[in-house]
């Protein structure tokens, strides 16, 4: 269990590397409840059968409040399957609320940091977090065409005589180019300049993921600017 945190008035500054493991480490604990949370299904579907109706909708055991629910209709059974099905609940419990206090964590240390950033339609401070972990000091990179380079979002020339085309860069960073896609994403659902963007690039031509990548290279320069910007403003450090 983490440590308590500092007072909301003054949240602590955590480095790039920092939030980047705690990114990752609650990717493994939301991949570690995905692995577990079928197989106390299958306990209970044995132990109980109908339990489902019984208990009412419990959905996928990904909340902490269904889990009270699905443990006690086995506090008057017995025997080594019960009490391997009660441990695989409470770890199920465990995950729930340490990938909930990891992103409460992660709210508190982005709270007044990173105010451009945290501004842009999608990023929330899980991607906040995602994109500076995996980016760094914005500041290394001297042009934007470098940070769309690094993101795997800026098309590569493929032009040969008198046929002008480009091709997919498979390259970059991957975590980095997903998150580009959540924000690219969340914005052509939520915001009418996003869809207007997309709209314009499918009236040229493109097909839909071609246009996608169009919105991600754009939306790469405007959250490489929203990083300078903080940190002038700031005065951050890495």
């Amino acid at each position: 269990m983490w440590a308590s945190a500092a007072s909301p008035t003054a949240p602590p500054v955590i480095a790039h590397r920092d939030l980047e493991l705690l990114v990752d480490y609650r990717d493994q604990l939301i991949a570690e409840r995905a692995r577990l949370r079928n197989r106390p299904h299958s306990d209970l579907r044995v132990l109980m059968p109908g339990y489902g109706a019984q208990l009412g909708r419990l959905g996928n055991l990904r909340h902490a409040t269904s889990l009270p629910a699905a443990r006690s209709p086995l506090a008057p059974l017995d025997g080594v399957a019960v009490e391997l099905t009660e441990l695989r609940l409470a770890r199920l419990e465990a995950l729930a609320s340490e990938i909930a206090e990891t992103k409460r964590r992660l709210d508190v240390a982005l709270a007044s940091e990173h105010p451009a950033l945290t501004s842009i339609c999608g990023v929330g401070p899980l991607t906040a977090a995602r994109l500076l972990g995996e980016t760094g000091d914005p500041r290394r990179f001297q042009l934007a065409a470098a940070v769309g380079m690094a993101c795997g979002v800026a098309p590569i020339p493929a032009s040969s005589g008198k046929t002008q085309r480009v091709r997919l860069n498979r390259r970059g960073n991957r975590q980095l180019n997903r998150a580009l896609f959540i924000v690219a994403f969340t914005q052509m659902r939520e915001q009418a300049p996003a869809r207007a963007y997309m709209e314009r690039k499918r009236a040229e031509g493109k097909t839909w993921k071609e246009a996608m990548r169009c919105l991600k290279r754009h939306l790469a320069d405007v959250a490489y600017r929203a990083m300078l910007e903080d940190y002038r403003s700031e005065g951050l450090t890495t």
